[in-house]
C-alpha cells in the first residue's frame, strides 16, 4: 500500500464526487470508495491517510460518521495492532432495507394521524394524501425489486455464477 495505484487513486476521487450527491463529504466519499477499491480490503488508520489525504483526526471523526451510517465495521488485522476498517458485507442492500423500514414507519404515523389532519389546511391535507399515496406505492415497488434481486441473488449462487447482468433504460 506503499505505492498508491494512479487509476485506484483516480477512482476514489471519481467515487468521492459521486457521493456528495448523498450528502457525504468529500473526504467520507474518499474513505468509502479506498475501503471499496484499494486492496486489502481492511485499512488501518495510516492506510487511509496514505490513500485520501485525510489528517488522523478528520479520518477519526468520519469513520465514526461512517460506522454509524452503516456501510463501515470495525476489525480485527491478523497480527497487526491498532484499529482497522472494512465495508460491510451486503451493506448496500442492507441499508436499503433499514431505509424502507424508516419509510414505512413515516408512512404508519400519517396513517394513524389522519384523522387528526381533518382541521389542517386543505393544502397540507393534499401534501400529506399524496405523500401516503407515493409511500404506498414506492413500497410496492421496491419490496418487487428487492423479492427481483434475491431471487436473481439465489440463481447466481445456485448456477455458481458470479457475474452480474445489468440492464440500464435509455
Amino acid at each position: 500500500m506503499d505505492n498508491n495505484d494512479p487509476r485506484i487513486e483516480r477512482m476514489i476521487e471519481e467515487f468521492a464526487i459521486q457521493m456528495e450527491v448523498f450528502g457525504l463529504p468529500k473526504l467520507g466519499g474518499r474513505l468509502f470508495s479506498a475501503l471499496l477499491f484499494a486492496d486489502p480490503p481492511e485499512k488501518s488508520t495510516q492506510d487511509l491517510i496514505r490513500l485520501t489525504g485525510g489528517s488522523k483526526g478528520a479520518i477519526s471523526q468520519m469513520m465514526r460518521l461512517l460506522s454509524q451510517f452503516g456501510p463501515i465495521e470495525k476489525c480485527a488485522s491478523p497480527n497487526i495492532r491498532g484499529h482497522h476498517y472494512r465495508l460491510r458485507r451486503h451493506f448496500l442492500v442492507d441499508m436499503l432495507e433499514q431505509k424502507m423500514n424508516a419509510i414505512r414507519g413515516f408512512h404508519k404515523f400519517l396513517k394513524s394521524k389522519e384523522e387528526e389532519f381533518t382541521f389542517l389546511p386543505e393544502q397540507a391535507r393534499e401534501n400529506i394524501q399524496e405523500m401516503i399515496e407515493f409511500q404506498i406505492f414506492f413500497e410496492r415497488i421496491v419490496l418487487e425489486a428487492f423479492d427481483n434481486w434475491k431471487e436473481q441473488k439465489s440463481k447466481r449462487s445456485a448456477s455458481g455464477s458470479m457475474n452480474i447482468v445489468t440492464q440500464e433504460k435509455e
